[in-house]
């Protein structure tokens, strides 16, 4: 369950800096308004997955200009494991580095 809270408050904190506002949580998932087309969804609409959905988190990789780099001999192998043990998979891993990444980038920018 630890996972989930922890997918759910990333989720709710990027949404929160792209302009989200009056999230709540329902059923595991968010909705909330959108910072842009509030009209078109009347008010309320459901909160991208991006630590769940490739389909969400993927264009987050052109929208803060994120970098994937494979591992290499010159990365630290263990800090990464270390990480990399919290989740799942490796995609599960991936996603989360991006949301982690887009946060990042957000929180700097304010």
């Amino acid at each position: 369950m630890k996972n989930q809270e922890n997918k759910i408050a990333a989720n709710k904190r990027l949404a929160e800096l792209l302009g989200w506002s009056k999230l709540i949580e329902v059923g595991g998932a968010l909705v909330g308004t959108p910072s842009a087309g509030a009209a078109e969804s009347r008010g309320q609409a459901l909160v991208p997955d991006w630590m769940g959905d490739w389909a969400a988190a993927g264009p987050l990789l052109a929208q803060f200009d994120i970098r994937l780099i494979p591992m290499s001999a010159g990365v630290d192998a263990a800090g990464f494991l270390e990480w990399y043990r919290f989740y799942p998979d490796k995609d599960a891993a991936a996603r989360a580095a991006i949301v982690k990444a887009a946060t990042h980038h957000l929180e700097r920018a304010r």
